[in-house]
């Protein structure tokens, strides 16, 4: 399908929290659905746009995708928040053919915090397959040439880590395209530190009332898996033995096993999940991503003219 040009329909976005992953997007879209001027999707992250990048969870249809704003009402703007839109080389304009005059939300975090954070949550959903980050990330030369791809990979483009943090060319990209002024960057530290304020900050972005107190809350609380290969079994079998209605006659009888084995799966997926904080990253490979990952935070603190480098400093 072709990402349509513009629409007049009502349910147009006009506000794109655009990501990066794994940097408070989900707090983000949380706190500022609250605010009575402004509607966010549910789904946050529908992944409309950026058809440069293959994923199995993107919504194809126009019809559905703007059916998620319907409900906006007066809302002024009308918001959804997919992380991806950052990363793909494509999301910006079509989404400028789409919404000429939308507003750009992006959100930057420690790119080392961000690739280690990001590999869990690929172990977590079945896009990884490599338990050890250092693997992962010394799998990336052959994932780039289209090998060692996981059997259940739903996005394979979001596996090469390394070019997923850089930040600089990637903001400058939208930046050509709806201008500088029609883009806010967040940057975590301040957001966790004072979400008040970096909250603030976005609405004064966007004109709209200052007022509105949100509930804050924890959003995207973390989780481990015990058996990575359990996890990848339970997501994605040899045998597609979680649908027995494919080879049950329907019937009560059907559907009664349907609903069991869909309970027991379930109850194995969350058995295998504990609510806890990822052992920390080895210090040597800290070291290394940090040389690694020092020029282009540099070249990222004189874009947004901060200096983030601390993010990289021995």
């Amino acid at each position: 399908m072709t990402t349509p040009t513009t629409t007049k329909r009502k349910t147009v976005p006009n506000l794109f929290l655009v990501g990066a992953a794994k940097c408070g997007t989900t707090a983000m879209a949380s706190y500022l659905g609250q605010h009575p001027e402004i509607f966010f999707s549910t789904p946050k992250e529908p992944i409309f746009f950026g058809r440069d990048l293959e994923h199995a969870w993107r919504l194809d249809d126009l019809d559905g995708y703007l059916s998620l704003f319907e409900e906006a009402g007066d809302a002024r703007y009308l918001g959804e928040g997919t992380v991806w839109y950052l990363y793909s080389r494509r999301a910006a304009e079509e989404i400028k053919a789409f919404s000429p005059d939308a507003k750009i939300i992006v959100m930057l975090r420690n790119p080392i915090d961000v690739i280690y954070s990001l590999h869990g949550q690929f172990l977590f959903s079945g896009n990884e397959d490599r338990a050890s980050f250092e693997q992962a990330l010394a799998a990336e030369a052959r994932r780039r040439r289209g090998g060692a791809i996981p059997r259940a990979a739903h996005f394979p483009a979001g596996l090469l880590y390394s070019e997923v943090v850089r930040y600089r060319e990637q903001i400058e990209r939208f930046a050509e395209v709806f201008g500088r002024e029609n883009i806010e960057v967040v940057i975590y530290d301040d957001f966790a530190r004072e979400p008040q304020e970096s909250y603030c900050k976005v609405l004064e972005f966007l004109g709209v009332s200052t007022d509105h107190q949100p509930e804050y809350a924890v959003v995207n609380s973390a989780r481990v898996i015990r058996s990575v290969a359990l996890h990848r079994w339970l997501i994605k079998p040899p045998v597609d033995i979680w649908n027995p209605g494919r080879w049950l006659p329907e019937g009560r009888l059907g559907h009664a096993l349907q609903w069991r084995v869909q309970t027991l799966r379930s109850r194995l997926y969350d058995m295998n999940l504990q609510q806890r904080r990822r052992p920390a990253m080895r210090p040597e490979t800290r070291a290394q991503l940090k040389q690694r990952l020092a020029p282009e935070v540099e070249s990222l603190s004189r874009l947004l003219d901060r200096d983030l480098t601390g993010w990289v400093a021995a």
